[in-house]
């Protein structure tokens, strides 16, 4: 397998042509959709700019993320053994409100969510929520995303067949809903990028995926 390297997966999400779209948006806002267009994700990490949630903020833009795509065949309640799913799946909200929500404590908000398959082995684990939320802030520390008034909830599910579908194959799933405000006055013009690129790095270590090193084969 050839070494991963870094892209710049956003340009395909079309984040940056989204400014021309918000020519009656504050100024502050569109600044920081143009960083979102200069983040940069692991080659694994497949993303789509979708409509964002209505009510919660004046201004918002939305990003769906895909990591690594697997073969289904150890699933055999899957008519197709060809058939595959992402083993994680995710949302990514930054919403803008200039009048500075109390609860926020700034004019940006950093909503997301990831929801993703774990081995059987980790899923069983009952630490496994509070290791899933320290994957963000580490993540959040490690890109230099400053942030504060950070919250959120995990939650892990386990399924298991009985009766006819004993011959399922059991699976745990864990799910991380998060929010955040972001600390945007020590990089006013990047610090987008930033908080898109750790969040994109906190869905590569759900899938189980090494750390990104340069000039590293992955067997």
């Amino acid at each position: 397998m050839a070494p991963l390297t870094l892209t710049d997966s956003l340009a395909n999400v079309s984040v940056v042509s989204a400014v021309s779209e918000l020519n009656g948006t504050p100024e502050e806002f569109r600044t920081a959709v143009r960083s979102l267009g200069r983040a940069r994700t692991r080659p694994e990490v497949s993303l789509a700019r979708i409509a964002p949630p209505n009510g919660l903020a004046p201004h918002a833009i939305s990003i769906a993320a895909e990591v690594g795509r697997i073969q289904r065949r150890t699933l055999r309640a899957m008519r197709s053994p060809e058939q595959t799913q992402a083993p994680t799946t995710g949302r990514f909200v930054m919403l803008y409100d200039p009048t500075r929500p109390e609860p926020w404590g700034g004019p940006f908000r950093i909503v997301s969510w990831f929801r993703a398959h774990m081995d059987l082995d980790i899923g069983r684990d009952e630490l496994l929520t509070d290791v899933s939320w320290s994957w963000l802030t580490d993540a959040l520390d490690g890109s230099g995303a400053r942030y504060m008034a950070e919250g959120g909830t995990a939650s892990r599910t386990m399924e298991k067949g009985f009766g006819s579908l004993r011959e399922n194959t059991d699976s745990v799933e864990i799910e991380v809903r998060a929010s955040w405000t972001p600390l945007t006055e020590y990089e006013p013009q990047n610090w987008a990028a930033a908080h898109v690129e750790a969040w994109s790095e906190l869905l590569c270590t759900a899938t189980g995926l090494p750390p990104y090193s340069e000039g590293v084969t992955y067997l």
